[in-house]
């Protein structure tokens, strides 16, 4: 929290000075991940990139189907994200040019959080060469944003009135109120667990935050 106070703020044309009060209010809801991400990533690795392209889409088919065939939906399934680097490997002799590295990120979402182990097992099992990530994630969550930001602007008055009690005078209008950050969808990392924990393991919760900063005017308490 930080305390602003200012007898020198022009108010108007009668040079009638203002004290202000700047507080920071923070609001937080607590939400339970409904669905799982997953990120992982395909590569061919050789001297034409005709053929690694040619490959890499035999092996993603594969694995577009198995996550089909699994009742991911087609629009939960991302795959465009492709990168060509140039394969080059330390030798004896220097560096060798070994051709090109084609890589392809598989990103997969699904509501269905008791299934991450088999789509898991499915994808390695179809060529998929790593991991990027994996996490419990909340898919719509807009809407705890909104009440977490409620509750921030609440705080701020809070502690703005118990400043302004504490100094002998009343909050007045509200001069400023800036909202520090937009909503983003916090990921909840999860921790993998075997099969036969899969009945103990759950994605908890998490909270969606909200921060504010809002600036009161202060004024006499007459009595």
């Amino acid at each position: 929290m930080s305390l602003t106070l200012s007898g020198n703020v022009l108010a108007n044309n009668d040079h009638e000075h203002r004290r202000l009060v700047n507080v920071t209010g923070q609001g937080a809801v607590s939400v339970v991940p409904d669905a799982f991400s997953i990120s992982v990533l395909i590569e061919e690795r050789g001297p034409l990139v005709s053929k690694l392209n040619q490959q890499m889409a035999a092996r993603l088919t594969s694995v577009v189907q198995f996550l089909l065939a699994s009742g991911i939906e087609e629009k939960h399934i991302q795959s465009m994200s492709v990168n060509l680097t140039p394969w080059y490997e330390h030798t004896p002799n220097g560096r060798e040019d070994k051709g090109f590295i084609l890589s392809r990120e598989v990103r997969v979402t699904s509501k269905a959080l008791q299934t991450y182990d088999a789509i898991l097992d499915g994808m390695l099992s179809r060529g998929v060469d790593r991991i990027q990530r994996f996490e419990f994630v909340n898919t719509d969550a807009s809407e705890a944003y909104q009440h977490a930001l409620v509750a921030a602007v609440q705080d701020a008055k809070l502690r703005a009135g118990l400043l302004a009690r504490e100094m002998g005078v009343k909050l007045g209008n509200v001069i400023t109120i800036n909202e520090s950050s937009g909503y983003s969808a916090p990921p909840v990392m999860a921790t993998m667990r075997m099969k036969d924990e899969m009945s103990s393991s759950l994605p908890g919760q998490t909270d969606i935050t909200a921060t504010v900063s809002v600036t009161f005017e202060l004024i006499e308490n007459y009595h």
